[in-house]
This record gives structure tokens, sequence and C-alpha cells, in this order.
């Protein structure tokens, strides 16, 4: 037996294969992100350390909440025949709980896509709802889905409305089934029933992820002080990453040993507005529940920009520490690895359809310019007149034939074209998903989801495991900003 035996390794050696790594298991900056410069690192636990299988989980919080709806409100028992459709809703989308809708946002907070229940809103009844104008979703009867537990409530709100419109539910409004829901998808997730099934079947639900003690360990190492912070109680919590965690290191058997603080039940985002006082938690050292950020920094010893809390909520993990506490963010995007996926299968039409929309934007230039052209063809005839000779008159007007037809040549081609990227968007748009497209783009603009990640989320990633290929040390940079005449040069 060699000393280099894999026996006596931690992790195998790389290959010269590895030293690029796969798009799916990058961190993707989006400003300029300084890990020397950082001196503790938080993580919330909930689809961030812990990535549970989905669709199975929000089946299961589906399945729990109707229940709840036809045992405790009254809701007819046709609601628990409905089945769950893991394709149905993605992230991002807002719920219009007034009108029964759920609504896809470009970044400008238009409505670009909707639908009513589960039936999609063609265009002209888009408009005439919504109009062209900015969204409040600050407003009343609206629901950010902006984290991956909303999901099953989102399929489950527009299953409802489709049985109040048909007849099959009762109610007073499409407002009391957006409150009942809301109430029996929390209920689901606080009664315990929902968590207690969780764990005893947590090597179903709770996936492992081989690189996440490592990637954990190597930050620890570099003297990084990490921390947890969690909306989750101390019981499942430590059922949770006890799974995920526990006698994976000689050097960290519990998986408290991992971090130099921890924090339960933190009510986020209240944890970044409000300064309730922290509870220890007894026979657990460095373990609390509550408190607030201020504190939080004082006990690490680190505050402001050299604070990176990772996190999957745009709005409790992301928006609120970047903006009230100054902290660098990143973002889990567990779906990242599938939206990657595809855009590789679909990278031959994606490279089509740019071909065919720089071609149409050619064609409609070059038309406008003839149009042009015999307008002023046309004009010159009328103001010179009498003093044209009819050679010259004859001339202009053959002159203006040629540019009239050349015209409508011209636009028929850029109609063609039209035509056909429409229909290869549509195609490579339900590849996504058949109701909503890809999660951060429809057509040619980004989604609110996106330019929410744009404003607030230093960087991105797929799964927590993928900061182990990354030097805890070593500055990530963000994209070199450009004005739209450098990205020629």
């Amino acid at each position: 037996m060699t000393a280099w035996d894999s026996a006596f390794l931690a992790a195998p050696p790389l290959t010269e294969a590895e030293d690029r790594l796969p798009p799916a298991h990058k961190l993707y900056a989006l400003r300029t992100l300084p890990m020397g410069e950082i001196r503790a690192i938080g993580f919330d636990m909930d689809h961030t350390l812990a990535r549970y299988r989905s669709p199975e989980i929000d089946e299961l919080a589906f399945k729990k909440s109707a229940r709840l709806l036809v045992r405790d409100r009254g809701y007819s028992p046709w609601l628990l025949e409905r089945d769950y459709d893991p394709d149905f809703a993605v992230r991002g989308l807002v719920l219009d709980g007034l009108r029964g809708n759920l609504l896809k946002l470009n970044r400008e907070r238009q409505v670009v896509r909707a639908c009513h229940g589960s039936r999609a809103l063609a265009r002209p009844e888009l408009e005439a709802i919504y109009g062209r104008r900015r969204l409040s979703t600050a407003a009343k009867g609206f629901r950010n889905i902006d984290t991956l537990f909303e999901i099953p409530e989102s399929h489950l709100y527009a299953r409802m409305v489709d049985g109040l419109d048909g007849g099959h539910l009762k109610a007073e409004n499409y407002l009391q089934l957006f409150q009942d829901v809301r109430w029996a998808i929390d209920t689901a997730h606080r009664n315990g029933e929902m968590k207690a099934e969780i764990l005893e079947h947590r090597d179903f639900f709770i996936p492992r992820d081989p690189q996440l003690a490592l990637a954990l360990d190597r930050l620890k190492r570099s003297g990084k002080k990490l921390f947890l912070l969690t909306n989750s109680e101390w019981s499942f919590t430590d059922g949770v990453l006890g799974h995920l965690l526990d006698s994976l290191d000689e050097a960290r058997p519990r998986w408290v040993d991992y971090f130099d603080l921890v924090v339960v039940s933190s009510r986020k985002p209240a944890f970044f507005l409000e300064t309730p006082e922290p509870k220890p938690l007894a026979d657990h050292p460095h373990c609390f529940s509550g408190g607030h950020a201020a504190w939080l920094e004082a006990k690490l010893g680190a505050q402001g920009e050299e604070v990176l809390y990772v996190g999957d909520h745009i709005y409790g993990d992301v928006l609120r520490s970047k903006k009230n506490a100054s902290w660098r963010t990143l973002l889990l995007v567990p779906e990242l690895e599938r939206e990657l996926r595809l855009l590789e299968a679909k990278a031959a039409d994606l490279r089509e359809r740019y071909r065919l929309e720089t071609a149409r934007r050619r064609t409609l230039r070059r038309a406008s310019v003839l149009h042009d052209q015999w307008q002023r063809n046309r004009a010159r005839r009328h103001v010179l007149g009498q003093r044209l000779s009819a050679e010259a008159m004859q001339a202009l007007d053959h002159e203006a034939t040629q540019l009239a037809a050349s015209t409508e040549v011209l636009q028929r081609r850029a109609e063609a074209l039209h035509l056909e990227l429409e229909e290869l968007t549509r195609s490579v748009e339900a590849a996504f998903n058949p109701m909503w497209g890809p999660m951060f783009r429809d057509r040619d603009e980004l989604t609110r989801f996106a330019d929410q990640i744009q404003q607030f989320a230093c960087a991105y990633i797929g799964k927590v495991g993928n900061l182990y290929a990354y030097d805890p040390l070593a500055t990530v940079y963000g994209p070199l900003p450009t004005l739209p005449h450098e990205r020629r040069m």
C-alpha cells in the first residue's frame, strides 16, 4: 500500500478532466465577491443546506393542506380527489387572490402571462384585466411565490378556483379561497405532522450530498466562522442536519461541530427588522433560539460586508439581509441545474432563434429605409409637378414602383421570419414549462424574479456543495459592467 493509496485520502485526487467545472457546479457571481475579506458565512437550512426531494415533498404539502381544508374548513371532499401537478407552477410567480389568477411579471412588474385557476389567459383577456401598467404586488390580496415551499400553495389555490368556478366548492369569493389556502399551508408546516413524516422517512425526502460536508469543512479550515440561521425549530433542525452531516468526519462527529453559532426559530425576515433577545438552548452550547442581526454580528465579531449569507428566499434571506444588515448574499437556486440542462439541450434552437430575430430586425430596417425613399419620391413628384419633363416623371414613377415592390417583398419576408420565430419560441419555452416558460426570462425580457436576483444577490448557485470547488480566500469576479457600445470591443 503506497502513500497515495486512496484509503489515505480524505477525497480522491482531481483528474485532469475536472479542472473545468460543469455549468451546474459553478457559482455565478453578479458582483465581485472577495472571499478573503469575508469573516463569517451563514446558511439557511430548508432548501439550502437541506435540499428536499421534489416534487414528492410538494405533493405531501398539497395533500396535507387539502385534508385540513376539508376537515377543518368544511370544503367538499371533491378537493381530495385533485391530483398534484408538479409542472403547473414555478418560482417567481405572483398570486392574485382577489381575482383567482396566477401571474408572471417581467422586470418592469408588468403581467406577461397569467392563468385563471388552471386555465391560461389569452393576451386580450390579460390586457383587459391588468393592462400594461406596473403592478404593485404589495397591495391587498397579492402573494409572491418566492420560495419552493410556496409552489404547492399556488397549485392548490388554482385547483380551488377551478372548483369554485365549476360549482364543486363553496366560498364567498376568490379572496376567501386565498386566505384559507394560506392558513392550510402554514398549518401543514407548523402543526408538526408534515415534519414528523419527513423525519420518519428522511432517507427518502432528504437526499444526501457528499460535497456538503467537504464544502463546510473547507470553509471552516480556511478560518471562516460558520453560522446557521434558520426559521425551523430545534427538533426539526437537529433531525435534518443530523441526517445530512453526522458521522461524516471524525474531526466533526456531530453536525453542530461545523458551526460556530446556531440560531433556530429565527423568524426571518423579522430577524433583520426587530431586536428580540436570543434564548440559549439548554445542553447545546453556541445554540440559540431567536435573536437579531446586530446580536449575531457581535457574537461572531463580523459585521456588514464581512458577512456572507446563503439562502434560498429572495425576500427573507437575500433582500432583507442585504438592505437591513448590508451582508453579502448568495442565493441558492435549486432549479438552476434543470434550467442549465434545458439551455444546453436547446442551444441549437436558441442560436436559430437569435439568427431569425437578427434577420427579422435587419429586414424591417431595410424595408423602413426603402419605404422612406418611396415617400421622398412621391413628395418630390408632388412638389416639382409641372417642372419635370415627361421622361423625368416616368423615371420617378418607375423608381416608385420598384421601391414599393421591394418594400412589400421585405415586409413579407419579415412577416415570414416573425411567424417562424414565434413557432420556435413557443417550442423552446414550452420545454421549460408549458404554462410559464423559463423561470428567469420571458422571451427577450428578464422576469421579476431574475431582476430581484440581479438587484439583491451578490451571486447565485445551485447547491451549497458546489462551494467546495472554490478557494475560500480567493476573489470570485462578477461580469465586467459594460454599456451597449462597448460590447464589441
